[in-house]
């Protein structure tokens, strides 16, 4: 009887200690050292930069390619050249990368912020940032999740947002942003952390404006149906803007040794050249930027440590001459014979011109170069034709060179031979990139029928 008392008392004993301690396991198993949170100031720097790996790196090939900018000659941009996307490689990372990159990080830092309540000025910069990633994939994939992404296990299969609706999307989130920039930060506030602007909220708020001006001059072929006029729109955005190159959204690489830009590998291991269409418009044109595009070895064109291809490359996020050719080309929507086309279109080569030469070229051969190319004639097709052809060379290594062909059929370009097949049927330069094979296999919302490469999304209907 002893025996079992006794063991009954150590049962019982044993079941209180087990208890008490379940109660206190979850507490006692957490590591004090493991980051819980991540701060907004650690987050931001990663923002910026995996934002601007991706502008510069494979869909910036791949539209390339399709612009002709480069000739695929090696590996991944060599099917590429025949308009060959690989839904399951190409088009998977880069769609995966933006939502499980910066887009997701960029909530993470918006939710952190907005729940300390103190520091709008990240706010400011998070949606901003967010406004640019939407653009960029709506730019490559038209219909994109959003308002139900970014959920990680507790929405797997968020619906796809109307192109349209993605639209006002950017434009809403610019909107808020500025209103961030404009209230007093009273906590934390951005600084070294701050690769672009180093903290400076009136470049932000100007970079604000002008990427409203941007989005809003994808819309064009959607005028007619739209409640404003997307060129007025964007005209009234620049008036807020950017004020010179040195207010230029550029992430420049080059921090460290290690870190290299991107386009850097696409150059130095042969997988491209120069596509002979951009060489040979450089050469009759007798551009003074080519060399710093490309350059001439034993007769072979090469793009190597040129300006946006060496290890240290800037990345433009968005610039000032970005800004002035939105201006000109909007300025002549509205007004074919506004005098003021002209000289807003001359302002932007001239930026572009000294902004990547580091203000080597002279005034002199810039001027000469104007006059011998860029004076617009009244006719509105051929000055479209001239905006968009100077911004097209200004524009080098930027998906948006994709979208201004898309929208004006400028410059005028040849589809690369081999180009006609079920991926991409009829031949001509693709329309948009494939869905990732992930999305068509794991989320049942993927618009449906799926599109080929030919399928135009919402403003790009004819």
């Amino acid at each position: 009887m002893k025996k079992i008392i006794n063991y009954t008392f150590l049962m019982i004993a044993s079941f209180i200690i087990i208890s008490f301690n379940s109660c206190e396991l979850e507490e006692a198993n957490v590591n004090k050292n493991d980051v819980t949170e991540v701060p907004v100031n650690v987050l931001l720097p990663y923002n910026q930069e995996s934002l601007a790996r991706l502008m510069i790196g494979t869909t910036q090939v791949m539209s390339g390619i399709f612009v002709q900018y480069y000739e695929g000659i090696e590996n991944h941009p060599l099917p590429v050249q025949n308009y060959i996307v690989d839904e399951a490689l190409y088009a998977d990372w880069n769609f995966q990368d933006y939502y499980d990159g910066p887009m997701i990080n960029i909530k993470q830092m918006l939710m952190f912020a907005e729940e300390n309540g103190y520091v709008p000025h990240y706010i400011g910069i998070g949606k901003t940032l967010m406004a640019l990633c939407l653009g960029n994939v709506t730019s490559l994939w038209g219909d994109v999740p959003y308002s139900e992404a970014l959920q990680s296990s507790t929405n797997l299969n968020p619906r796809y947002d109307s192109q349209e609706l993605i639209y006002e999307t950017i434009q809403q989130l610019l909107d808020e942003a500025i209103v961030a920039f404009d209230t007093e930060n009273e906590g934390i506030k951005p600084g070294a952390d701050d690769l672009i602007f180093g903290g400076n909220m009136a470049k932000w708020k100007q970079t604000a404006y002008a990427l409203k001006a941007r989005y809003y001059m994808h819309l064009t072929k959607r005028e007619v149906d739209l409640s404003y006029n997307p060129s007025q729109a964007a005209l009234n955005a620049v008036t807020n803007g950017m004020l010179s190159n040195e207010d230029d959204m550029i992430y420049q690489y080059g921090y460290s040794a290690s870190e290299q830009s991107p386009f850097y590998s696409y150059s130095r291991l042969g997988y491209i050249e120069p596509n002979d269409f951009f060489t040979s418009l450089m050469f009759i044109l007798d551009d003074p930027r080519d060399t710093l595009f490309y350059i001439k070895k034993f007769g072979v064109s090469n793009i190597e440590n040129r300006y946006y291809s060496s290890p240290e490359s800037p990345v433009h996020l968005m610039t000032f001459f970005e800004q002035k050719f939105i201006e000109a080309e909007a300025r002549l929507r509205l007004n074919t014979i506004d005098p003021e086309v002209q000289n807003v279109l001359n302002e932007a080569v001239y930026a572009n011109m000294k902004r990547m030469s580091g203000n080597a070229i002279h005034d002199t051969i810039i001027n000469q170069y104007i006059a011998d190319n860029v004076i617009l004639t009244g006719s509105f097709n051929d000055d479209l034709e001239t905006i968009i052809t100077q911004k097209y060379i200004a524009m080098y290594a930027s998906i948006e060179s994709w979208t201004d062909y898309r929208r004006t059929g400028y410059p005028v370009l040849t589809p690369n031979e081999g180009g006609d097949h079920n991926q991409n049927p009829g031949g001509e330069i693709p329309r948009r990139l494939p869905y990732p094979q992930s999305e068509r296999i794991y989320n049942p919302n993927i618009p449906k029928p799926l599109p080929n490469l030919q399928d135009r999304f919402w403003w790009d209907q004819e």
